[in-house]
Protein backbone atom coordinates (compact mmCIF):
# COMPACT_ATOMS: atom_id res chain seq x y z
CA UNK A 1 0.00 0.00 0.00
CA UNK A 2 1.17 3.58 -0.91
CA UNK A 3 1.60 6.19 1.57
CA UNK A 4 2.14 4.66 4.66
CA UNK A 5 2.54 7.73 6.41
CA UNK A 6 -1.21 8.10 6.57
CA UNK A 7 -2.00 4.47 7.05
CA UNK A 8 0.34 4.90 9.82
CA UNK A 9 -1.67 7.74 11.40
CA UNK A 10 -4.86 6.17 10.68
CA UNK A 11 -3.47 2.81 12.40
CA UNK A 12 -2.26 4.80 15.42
CA UNK A 13 -5.25 6.94 16.08
CA UNK A 14 -7.51 3.70 16.07
CA UNK A 15 -5.08 2.00 18.20
CA UNK A 16 -5.26 5.07 20.44
CA UNK A 17 -8.91 5.22 20.65
CA UNK A 18 -9.31 1.34 20.86
CA UNK A 19 -11.62 1.75 18.29
CA UNK A 20 -11.45 -1.76 17.16
CA UNK A 21 -9.87 -4.96 18.54
CA UNK A 22 -9.42 -8.38 17.81
CA UNK A 23 -12.99 -10.40 17.31
CA UNK A 24 -15.20 -7.02 16.44
CA UNK A 25 -17.18 -7.07 13.40
CA UNK A 26 -16.95 -3.73 11.30
CA UNK A 27 -19.96 -2.90 9.91
CA UNK A 28 -18.83 -0.09 7.75
CA UNK A 29 -20.76 2.48 5.70
CA UNK A 30 -19.90 2.73 1.99
CA UNK A 31 -21.55 5.12 -0.64
CA UNK A 32 -18.99 5.13 -3.61
CA UNK A 33 -17.72 8.31 -2.55
CA UNK A 34 -13.43 9.41 -1.78
CA UNK A 35 -14.35 9.14 2.05
CA UNK A 36 -16.10 6.09 2.33
CA UNK A 37 -13.73 4.07 -0.10
CA UNK A 38 -10.63 5.18 1.89
CA UNK A 39 -11.86 3.88 4.93
CA UNK A 40 -12.71 0.81 3.37
CA UNK A 41 -9.38 0.49 1.84
CA UNK A 42 -7.65 1.12 5.53
CA UNK A 43 -9.25 -1.34 7.30
CA UNK A 44 -8.65 -3.67 4.72
CA UNK A 45 -4.84 -3.03 5.48
CA UNK A 46 -5.91 -3.11 8.86
CA UNK A 47 -6.79 -6.83 8.90
CA UNK A 48 -3.50 -7.80 8.46
CA UNK A 49 -2.57 -6.66 11.87
CA UNK A 50 -5.53 -7.08 13.84
CA UNK A 51 -8.11 -10.02 13.85
CA UNK A 52 -11.80 -8.63 12.62
CA UNK A 53 -14.46 -9.10 10.37
CA UNK A 54 -15.88 -6.30 7.75
CA UNK A 55 -19.25 -6.04 6.40
CA UNK A 56 -19.51 -3.56 3.99
CA UNK A 57 -23.55 -1.39 3.66
CA UNK A 58 -24.64 0.60 0.80
CA UNK A 59 -27.54 2.58 0.97
CA UNK A 60 -29.23 3.39 -2.68
CA UNK A 61 -31.21 6.64 -1.64
CA UNK A 62 -33.65 7.18 -4.63
CA UNK A 63 -32.68 10.61 -5.15
CA UNK A 64 -30.32 10.64 -8.23
CA UNK A 65 -31.41 7.66 -10.05
CA UNK A 66 -29.36 6.29 -12.77
CA UNK A 67 -26.05 8.08 -11.38
CA UNK A 68 -26.88 6.21 -7.57
CA UNK A 69 -27.64 2.29 -9.35
CA UNK A 70 -23.77 3.49 -10.69
CA UNK A 71 -22.53 3.99 -7.36
CA UNK A 72 -24.05 0.98 -6.42
CA UNK A 73 -22.36 -1.06 -8.90
CA UNK A 74 -19.45 0.58 -8.25
CA UNK A 75 -19.75 -0.82 -4.36
CA UNK A 76 -20.40 -3.99 -5.42
CA UNK A 77 -17.08 -4.56 -7.66
CA UNK A 78 -15.32 -3.12 -5.01
CA UNK A 79 -16.54 -5.35 -1.98
CA UNK A 80 -16.67 -8.33 -4.60
CA UNK A 81 -12.84 -7.42 -5.20
CA UNK A 82 -11.98 -7.68 -2.01
CA UNK A 83 -14.30 -10.58 -0.78
CA UNK A 84 -16.13 -8.18 1.59
CA UNK A 85 -19.72 -9.24 2.00
CA UNK A 86 -22.06 -6.40 0.94
CA UNK A 87 -25.84 -5.67 2.27
CA UNK A 88 -27.29 -3.07 0.02
CA UNK A 89 -30.41 -1.05 0.73
CA UNK A 90 -32.94 1.02 -1.46
CA UNK A 91 -34.92 3.49 0.10
CA UNK A 92 -37.09 6.39 -1.64
CA UNK A 93 -35.40 9.26 0.56
CA UNK A 94 -38.02 11.99 -1.08
CA UNK A 95 -41.25 9.98 -0.79
CA UNK A 96 -40.10 9.05 3.10
CA UNK A 97 -39.73 13.02 3.50
CA UNK A 98 -43.22 13.68 2.04
CA UNK A 99 -44.37 11.96 5.02
CA UNK A 100 -42.06 12.79 8.19
CA UNK A 101 -41.72 16.45 6.93
CA UNK A 102 -38.16 15.90 7.27
CA UNK A 103 -35.36 17.51 4.90
CA UNK A 104 -34.01 14.98 2.51
CA UNK A 105 -30.46 15.51 4.18
CA UNK A 106 -31.86 14.61 7.72
CA UNK A 107 -34.10 11.86 6.63
CA UNK A 108 -30.79 9.74 4.40
CA UNK A 109 -29.29 10.51 7.79
CA UNK A 110 -31.47 8.64 9.61
CA UNK A 111 -32.38 6.25 7.54
CA UNK A 112 -28.73 5.14 6.98
CA UNK A 113 -28.38 4.81 10.81
CA UNK A 114 -31.17 2.64 11.28
CA UNK A 115 -30.31 0.53 8.49
CA UNK A 116 -26.50 0.42 10.55
CA UNK A 117 -28.32 -0.54 13.42
CA UNK A 118 -30.15 -3.24 11.85
CA UNK A 119 -27.35 -5.04 10.34
CA UNK A 120 -24.71 -4.60 13.58
CA UNK A 121 -27.61 -6.09 15.53
CA UNK A 122 -26.71 -9.46 13.38
CA UNK A 123 -23.36 -9.83 14.41
CA UNK A 124 -21.26 -10.34 18.06
CA UNK A 125 -19.10 -7.01 18.99
CA UNK A 126 -20.62 -5.03 16.17
CA UNK A 127 -19.41 -1.75 15.81
CA UNK A 128 -20.13 1.11 13.09
CA UNK A 129 -17.56 2.85 11.27
CA UNK A 130 -18.71 6.12 9.16
CA UNK A 131 -15.73 7.67 7.52
CA UNK A 132 -16.03 11.63 9.04
CA UNK A 133 -12.85 13.08 8.80
CA UNK A 134 -11.32 16.47 10.17
CA UNK A 135 -12.96 18.68 7.25
CA UNK A 136 -16.63 17.21 8.97
CA UNK A 137 -15.54 18.12 12.00
CA UNK A 138 -14.86 21.47 11.42
CA UNK A 139 -18.13 21.85 9.63
CA UNK A 140 -19.73 19.94 12.18
CA UNK A 141 -18.96 22.99 14.65
CA UNK A 142 -19.22 25.76 12.26
CA UNK A 143 -23.02 24.16 12.00
CA UNK A 144 -23.25 24.15 15.10
CA UNK A 145 -22.30 27.25 16.31
CA UNK A 146 -24.68 28.89 13.96
CA UNK A 147 -27.58 26.31 14.91
CA UNK A 148 -27.06 28.15 19.17
CA UNK A 149 -25.01 25.26 20.44
CA UNK A 150 -23.00 25.17 23.83
CA UNK A 151 -19.54 24.08 24.78
CA UNK A 152 -20.73 20.87 24.35
CA UNK A 153 -21.98 21.09 21.06
CA UNK A 154 -18.13 22.99 19.86
CA UNK A 155 -17.04 19.61 21.03
CA UNK A 156 -18.02 18.07 17.92
CA UNK A 157 -17.75 14.04 16.75
CA UNK A 158 -15.82 11.92 19.15
CA UNK A 159 -13.80 8.89 17.67
CA UNK A 160 -16.10 6.97 19.57
CA UNK A 161 -19.24 7.11 20.63
CA UNK A 162 -21.41 4.10 22.08
CA UNK A 163 -20.95 1.75 18.53
CA UNK A 164 -20.22 4.08 16.41
CA UNK A 165 -16.43 4.65 15.42
CA UNK A 166 -14.97 7.20 13.36
CA UNK A 167 -11.32 5.82 12.29
CA UNK A 168 -10.63 8.93 9.80
CA UNK A 169 -10.80 11.72 11.96
CA UNK A 170 -7.14 12.11 12.14
CA UNK A 171 -7.13 13.21 8.38
CA UNK A 172 -7.96 15.75 6.48
CA UNK A 173 -9.74 15.45 3.32
CA UNK A 174 -6.62 16.29 1.03
CA UNK A 175 -4.84 13.74 3.00
CA UNK A 176 -7.73 11.06 1.89
CA UNK A 177 -7.94 12.41 -1.61
CA UNK A 178 -3.74 11.82 -1.78
CA UNK A 179 -4.11 8.27 -0.42
CA UNK A 180 -6.41 7.38 -2.97
CA UNK A 181 -4.56 9.07 -6.13
CA UNK A 182 -1.35 7.40 -4.52
CA UNK A 183 -3.18 4.14 -4.54
CA UNK A 184 -4.13 4.19 -8.17
CA UNK A 185 -8.04 3.82 -6.40
CA UNK A 186 -10.99 5.75 -8.06
CA UNK A 187 -13.84 6.49 -6.52
CA UNK A 188 -17.39 8.23 -7.16
CA UNK A 189 -18.58 11.65 -7.07
CA UNK A 190 -22.15 12.31 -5.53
CA UNK A 191 -23.30 15.14 -7.03
CA UNK A 192 -25.75 16.42 -4.55
CA UNK A 193 -22.37 17.19 -2.54
CA UNK A 194 -21.96 20.29 -4.77
CA UNK A 195 -25.50 21.28 -3.93
CA UNK A 196 -26.05 24.72 -2.17
CA UNK A 197 -29.63 24.21 -0.82
CA UNK A 198 -28.50 21.41 1.58
CA UNK A 199 -27.04 23.39 4.96
CA UNK A 200 -23.94 21.14 5.96
CA UNK A 201 -22.93 21.42 1.55
CA UNK A 202 -23.44 25.49 1.88
CA UNK A 203 -21.13 25.97 4.57
CA UNK A 204 -18.67 23.02 2.84
CA UNK A 205 -18.50 25.15 -0.19
CA UNK A 206 -19.22 28.15 0.76
CA UNK A 207 -17.78 29.10 4.22
CA UNK A 208 -15.23 27.22 4.63
CA UNK A 209 -13.40 28.14 1.84
CA UNK A 210 -13.58 31.76 3.35
CA UNK A 211 -12.42 30.97 6.33
CA UNK A 212 -9.58 28.63 4.80
CA UNK A 213 -8.27 32.08 2.90
CA UNK A 214 -8.08 34.03 5.83
CA UNK A 215 -6.03 31.27 7.16
CA UNK A 216 -4.66 28.49 5.46
CA UNK A 217 -4.67 25.84 8.49
CA UNK A 218 -8.67 27.07 9.70
CA UNK A 219 -9.99 23.41 10.19
CA UNK A 220 -6.54 22.23 12.26
CA UNK A 221 -7.69 25.42 14.38
CA UNK A 222 -11.27 24.31 14.36
CA UNK A 223 -10.40 21.10 15.34
CA UNK A 224 -8.06 22.16 18.09
CA UNK A 225 -10.75 23.97 19.79
CA UNK A 226 -13.25 21.13 19.44
CA UNK A 227 -10.71 19.05 21.36
CA UNK A 228 -10.31 21.55 24.19
CA UNK A 229 -14.24 22.22 24.33
CA UNK A 230 -14.47 18.71 24.65
CA UNK A 231 -12.41 18.48 27.60
CA UNK A 232 -13.68 21.51 29.36
CA UNK A 233 -17.60 20.05 28.53
CA UNK A 234 -16.50 16.61 30.35
CA UNK A 235 -14.56 18.37 33.11
CA UNK A 236 -17.67 20.61 33.22
CA UNK A 237 -20.50 17.73 33.14
CA UNK A 238 -18.23 15.63 35.68
CA UNK A 239 -18.68 18.66 38.33
CA UNK A 240 -22.16 19.04 37.82
CA UNK A 241 -23.10 15.86 38.25
CA UNK A 242 -21.38 15.81 41.59
CA UNK A 243 -23.25 18.96 42.07
CA UNK A 244 -26.89 17.30 41.56
CA UNK A 245 -25.77 14.12 43.69
CA UNK A 246 -24.79 16.68 46.27
CA UNK A 247 -28.50 18.41 46.29
CA UNK A 248 -29.47 14.82 45.60
CA UNK A 249 -28.01 13.44 49.02
CA UNK A 250 -29.25 16.65 50.98
CA UNK A 251 -32.59 16.60 50.01
CA UNK A 252 -33.08 12.80 50.66
CA UNK A 253 -31.66 13.84 54.18
CA UNK A 254 -33.65 16.90 54.93
CA UNK A 255 -37.11 15.83 52.89
CA UNK A 256 -39.65 12.67 53.33
CA UNK A 257 -41.51 12.28 50.36
CA UNK A 258 -42.78 9.09 48.83
CA UNK A 259 -43.09 8.16 45.39
CA UNK A 260 -40.13 10.41 43.98
CA UNK A 261 -36.86 8.51 42.59
CA UNK A 262 -34.72 11.26 42.78
CA UNK A 263 -35.31 15.03 43.72
CA UNK A 264 -32.75 17.78 45.12
CA UNK A 265 -32.40 20.43 47.42
CA UNK A 266 -33.10 23.86 45.39
CA UNK A 267 -30.77 25.44 48.09
CA UNK A 268 -27.63 23.84 47.21
CA UNK A 269 -28.20 24.41 43.36
CA UNK A 270 -29.28 27.50 43.70
CA UNK A 271 -25.65 28.70 45.59
CA UNK A 272 -23.34 26.97 42.71
CA UNK A 273 -21.63 29.26 40.18
CA UNK A 274 -24.20 30.37 37.50
CA UNK A 275 -22.27 28.41 34.74
CA UNK A 276 -21.91 25.19 36.27
CA UNK A 277 -26.00 25.56 37.19
CA UNK A 278 -26.87 25.38 33.82
CA UNK A 279 -24.60 22.10 33.02
CA UNK A 280 -26.42 20.78 36.35
CA UNK A 281 -29.57 21.57 35.27
CA UNK A 282 -28.54 20.40 31.31
CA UNK A 283 -27.66 16.85 33.33
CA UNK A 284 -30.69 16.96 35.90
CA UNK A 285 -32.82 17.18 32.08
CA UNK A 286 -31.33 14.71 30.50
CA UNK A 287 -31.58 12.27 33.63
CA UNK A 288 -35.36 12.69 33.04
CA UNK A 289 -34.75 11.06 29.50
CA UNK A 290 -35.03 14.12 27.40
CA UNK A 291 -32.85 14.71 24.84
CA UNK A 292 -30.26 17.89 24.98
CA UNK A 293 -31.20 17.83 21.51
CA UNK A 294 -34.67 18.70 22.39
CA UNK A 295 -33.93 21.28 24.79
CA UNK A 296 -33.10 24.97 23.80
CA UNK A 297 -31.35 27.81 25.74
CA UNK A 298 -34.78 29.37 27.11
CA UNK A 299 -35.41 25.91 28.40
CA UNK A 300 -31.96 25.54 30.17
CA UNK A 301 -32.09 29.40 31.26
CA UNK A 302 -35.92 29.24 32.87
CA UNK A 303 -34.94 26.33 34.59
CA UNK A 304 -31.94 28.18 36.72
CA UNK A 305 -34.45 30.90 37.13
CA UNK A 306 -37.27 28.71 38.61
CA UNK A 307 -34.51 27.16 40.89
CA UNK A 308 -32.83 30.21 42.15
CA UNK A 309 -35.98 31.83 42.99
CA UNK A 310 -37.81 32.06 46.16
CA UNK A 311 -41.37 29.81 45.84
CA UNK A 312 -42.53 27.28 43.74
CA UNK A 313 -43.24 26.94 39.92
CA UNK A 314 -42.49 24.35 37.38
CA UNK A 315 -41.48 24.40 33.64
CA UNK A 316 -42.79 22.29 31.08
CA UNK A 317 -40.12 20.02 28.87
CA UNK A 318 -40.48 18.91 25.47
CA UNK A 319 -41.94 14.71 25.78
CA UNK A 320 -43.95 16.01 28.15
CA UNK A 321 -41.74 15.95 30.93
CA UNK A 322 -42.51 18.72 33.79
CA UNK A 323 -39.87 19.82 36.01
CA UNK A 324 -41.33 21.19 39.54
CA UNK A 325 -40.34 23.35 42.25
CA UNK A 326 -41.74 22.99 45.80
CA UNK A 327 -41.20 23.25 49.12
CA UNK A 328 -37.42 23.92 48.73
CA UNK A 329 -37.09 21.02 46.49
CA UNK A 330 -36.66 20.37 42.56
CA UNK A 331 -37.95 17.26 41.08
CA UNK A 332 -39.09 15.67 38.19
CA UNK A 333 -42.57 15.14 38.36
CA UNK A 334 -43.20 11.32 37.76
CA UNK A 335 -47.05 11.44 36.02
CA UNK A 336 -49.87 13.81 36.12
CA UNK A 337 -51.49 14.61 38.94
CA UNK A 338 -48.75 13.70 41.33
CA UNK A 339 -49.34 14.76 44.88
CA UNK A 340 -45.64 14.70 46.24
CA UNK A 341 -46.56 14.84 49.63
CA UNK A 342 -43.37 16.70 50.83
CA UNK A 343 -41.99 17.26 54.41
CA UNK A 344 -39.15 18.84 55.74
CA UNK A 345 -37.02 16.59 58.29
CA UNK A 346 -36.78 18.69 60.98
CA UNK A 347 -33.78 17.06 62.99
CA UNK A 348 -32.52 15.75 60.21
CA UNK A 349 -28.52 16.66 61.59
CA UNK A 350 -29.33 13.78 64.48
CA UNK A 351 -28.18 10.18 64.00
CA UNK A 352 -28.49 8.57 67.27
CA UNK A 353 -31.52 7.68 69.32
CA UNK A 354 -32.55 6.20 72.19
CA UNK A 355 -35.38 3.37 72.12
CA UNK A 356 -38.00 2.78 75.07
CA UNK A 357 -37.65 -0.59 76.37
CA UNK A 358 -39.89 -3.19 75.31
CA UNK A 359 -43.00 -3.96 77.98
CA UNK A 360 -43.91 -7.40 78.38
CA UNK A 361 -45.82 -8.47 76.06
CA UNK A 362 -49.59 -9.59 77.89
CA UNK A 363 -50.19 -13.19 78.05
CA UNK A 364 -53.31 -15.11 77.42
CA UNK A 365 -56.44 -13.88 80.10
CA UNK A 366 -54.76 -10.86 81.42
CA UNK A 367 -56.81 -8.28 81.22
CA UNK A 368 -56.08 -5.10 78.68
CA UNK A 369 -55.91 -1.60 81.02
CA UNK A 370 -56.45 1.25 78.49
CA UNK A 371 -55.38 4.34 79.66
CA UNK A 372 -57.52 6.57 82.85
CA UNK A 373 -60.05 8.76 80.56
CA UNK A 374 -59.13 7.07 77.73
CA UNK A 375 -61.02 5.42 75.28
CA UNK A 376 -60.25 2.55 73.82
CA UNK A 377 -60.61 2.01 70.10
CA UNK A 378 -63.19 -0.46 69.60
CA UNK A 379 -64.43 0.51 65.99
CA UNK A 380 -61.19 0.43 64.94
CA UNK A 381 -59.03 3.16 63.36
CA UNK A 382 -57.14 4.29 60.13
CA UNK A 383 -54.39 7.36 60.40
CA UNK A 384 -52.28 8.46 57.46
CA UNK A 385 -48.78 8.34 58.08
CA UNK A 386 -48.26 11.33 55.56
CA UNK A 387 -44.16 12.35 56.95
CA UNK A 388 -41.93 12.05 59.68
CA UNK A 389 -43.28 13.15 62.63
CA UNK A 390 -45.67 11.57 65.54
CA UNK A 391 -49.29 9.95 65.61
CA UNK A 392 -51.50 9.52 68.08
CA UNK A 393 -53.86 6.66 68.93
CA UNK A 394 -57.61 6.61 70.01
CA UNK A 395 -55.84 5.00 72.81
CA UNK A 396 -53.11 7.78 73.95
CA UNK A 397 -50.59 5.64 73.06
CA UNK A 398 -47.60 7.33 69.69
CA UNK A 399 -46.48 6.44 67.19
CA UNK A 400 -43.14 8.01 65.90
CA UNK A 401 -41.07 7.85 62.77
CA UNK A 402 -38.42 9.04 61.03
CA UNK A 403 -36.19 8.74 58.03
CA UNK A 404 -32.50 7.19 58.91
CA UNK A 405 -29.97 8.60 55.96
CA UNK A 406 -26.67 7.81 58.02
CA UNK A 407 -27.02 4.82 60.23
CA UNK A 408 -24.78 1.47 61.29
CA UNK A 409 -25.97 -1.60 61.18
CA UNK A 410 -25.10 -2.78 64.65
CA UNK A 411 -27.51 -0.14 66.05
CA UNK A 412 -30.69 -2.11 64.70
CA UNK A 413 -32.70 -2.40 67.47
CA UNK A 414 -34.74 -5.45 68.82
CA UNK A 415 -37.04 -4.36 70.65
CA UNK A 416 -40.46 -4.53 70.09
CA UNK A 417 -41.64 -1.29 70.28
CA UNK A 418 -39.14 0.03 67.95
CA UNK A 419 -38.40 -0.93 64.75
CA UNK A 420 -36.13 -0.50 61.56
CA UNK A 421 -37.18 -1.03 57.60
CA UNK A 422 -36.09 -0.51 54.46
CA UNK A 423 -37.77 2.79 53.28
CA UNK A 424 -37.49 2.38 49.71
CA UNK A 425 -39.34 -1.15 49.92
CA UNK A 426 -42.35 0.39 51.08
CA UNK A 427 -45.51 1.29 49.36
CA UNK A 428 -46.56 4.79 49.27
CA UNK A 429 -50.06 4.60 51.47
CA UNK A 430 -48.79 3.82 54.25
CA UNK A 431 -50.98 4.21 57.62
CA UNK A 432 -51.32 3.06 61.17
CA UNK A 433 -54.94 1.21 61.44
CA UNK A 434 -56.40 -1.69 63.54
CA UNK A 435 -56.94 -4.92 61.56
CA UNK A 436 -59.47 -5.95 58.87
CA UNK A 437 -60.31 -9.00 56.57
CA UNK A 438 -57.84 -10.16 54.33
CA UNK A 439 -54.73 -8.19 56.11
CA UNK A 440 -51.52 -10.59 55.41
CA UNK A 441 -47.77 -9.80 55.93
CA UNK A 442 -44.13 -11.33 54.38
CA UNK A 443 -43.40 -14.51 56.72
CA UNK A 444 -40.37 -15.66 54.92
CA UNK A 445 -37.56 -14.49 52.92
CA UNK A 446 -39.48 -16.44 49.70
CA UNK A 447 -42.13 -14.18 49.72
CA UNK A 448 -44.73 -16.29 51.13
CA UNK A 449 -47.81 -14.56 52.51
CA UNK A 450 -49.17 -15.41 55.79
CA UNK A 451 -52.51 -14.55 56.99
CA UNK A 452 -52.69 -11.85 59.99
CA UNK A 453 -55.48 -13.60 61.66
CA UNK A 454 -53.86 -17.07 61.32
CA UNK A 455 -50.65 -15.27 62.85
CA UNK A 456 -52.65 -13.51 65.37
CA UNK A 457 -53.56 -16.95 67.01
CA UNK A 458 -50.01 -18.49 66.63
CA UNK A 459 -49.29 -15.68 68.35
CA UNK A 460 -51.69 -16.58 71.43
CA UNK A 461 -52.63 -12.67 71.32
CA UNK A 462 -56.31 -12.96 73.29
CA UNK A 463 -59.30 -12.60 70.57
CA UNK A 464 -60.38 -9.77 72.92
CA UNK A 465 -57.31 -7.98 71.85
CA UNK A 466 -56.82 -8.47 68.16
CA UNK A 467 -58.92 -5.46 67.26
CA UNK A 468 -56.98 -3.60 68.94
CA UNK A 469 -53.76 -4.21 67.94
CA UNK A 470 -52.15 -1.20 66.06
CA UNK A 471 -50.78 -1.85 62.81
CA UNK A 472 -48.46 -0.19 59.93
CA UNK A 473 -49.81 -0.87 56.73
CA UNK A 474 -50.39 -0.11 53.37
CA UNK A 475 -53.87 -1.41 51.68
CA UNK A 476 -54.08 -5.42 53.45
CA UNK A 477 -50.19 -5.62 53.55
CA UNK A 478 -48.99 -5.53 56.99
CA UNK A 479 -45.43 -4.22 57.67
CA UNK A 480 -45.29 -4.12 61.29
CA UNK A 481 -47.43 -6.02 63.87
CA UNK A 482 -46.83 -2.99 66.47
CA UNK A 483 -45.33 -4.85 69.60
CA UNK A 484 -44.43 -8.40 67.93
CA UNK A 485 -42.89 -8.75 64.14
CA UNK A 486 -42.55 -6.98 61.06
CA UNK A 487 -43.09 -7.80 57.49
CA UNK A 488 -39.86 -9.98 56.35
CA UNK A 489 -39.69 -8.07 52.69
CA UNK A 490 -39.12 -4.66 54.92
CA UNK A 491 -35.85 -5.91 57.03
CA UNK A 492 -33.16 -3.52 56.76
CA UNK A 493 -29.93 -5.19 55.05
CA UNK A 494 -26.51 -4.56 53.92
CA UNK A 495 -28.30 -2.90 50.48
CA UNK A 496 -30.64 -0.59 52.28
CA UNK A 497 -29.74 3.04 52.03
CA UNK A 498 -32.44 4.67 53.68
CA UNK A 499 -34.35 3.68 56.88
CA UNK A 500 -37.68 4.66 58.25
CA UNK A 501 -37.76 4.12 62.01
CA UNK A 502 -40.93 3.31 63.96
CA UNK A 503 -41.20 4.14 67.65
CA UNK A 504 -43.99 2.78 69.52
CA UNK A 505 -45.14 4.52 72.84
CA UNK A 506 -47.65 2.77 74.90
CA UNK A 507 -50.39 5.24 76.18
CA UNK A 508 -49.62 3.79 80.05
CA UNK A 509 -45.69 3.71 79.89
CA UNK A 510 -43.62 5.82 82.06
CA UNK A 511 -40.24 7.39 80.03
CA UNK A 512 -37.49 5.49 79.35
CA UNK A 513 -34.05 4.99 81.54
CA UNK A 514 -31.09 5.04 79.10
CA UNK A 515 -29.77 2.47 80.86
CA UNK A 516 -33.07 0.10 79.62
CA UNK A 517 -32.60 1.33 76.17
CA UNK A 518 -32.35 -1.74 73.61
CA UNK A 519 -28.92 -1.73 72.11
CA UNK A 520 -29.61 -5.07 69.90
CA UNK A 521 -27.92 -6.24 66.74
CA UNK A 522 -30.62 -7.83 65.17
CA UNK A 523 -33.36 -6.70 62.68
CA UNK A 524 -36.74 -7.91 64.18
Amino acid sequence: MEDDNIYKKVRDHIIEKGLITAGDTIVEGISGGADSVCLFLMLEELKKEIDFKTVAVHVHHGIRKKSADKDQKFVEELTASAGVELKSFRKDIPLICKITKESEEECGRRIRYELFDEVAALYDNAKIAVAHHMNDQAETVIFRIIRGSGIKGLAGMESKRDNVIRPLLCLKREEIEQFLEDNGQKYRNDETNNTIEYSRNYIRKKIMPKLESVRANAVDHINALSGEAKDINEFMEKKAGELLDEASKEADRRYLTKGLTQKYKADVLSEAEPILLKFAIRALIGRAGVSVKDVTRSHVDSLCELVTKQGSGQISLPRSVTVVKESGIVYIRPKEGFDGQIQEIMNANSTSVEYPSSPALKTPGEDALPRENAEPASDGFSIPIIGEGSYMLPDGSVLTCRLLIDFEMNAIPDGGYAKWMDYDKMSDDLCLRTRKTGDYLIINKKGNEGNLKNYMINEKIPKSERDRVPLVASGAKIYWVIGHRISEDVKVSETTTRVIEFVYKRADEEEPDNENAAEGAENG
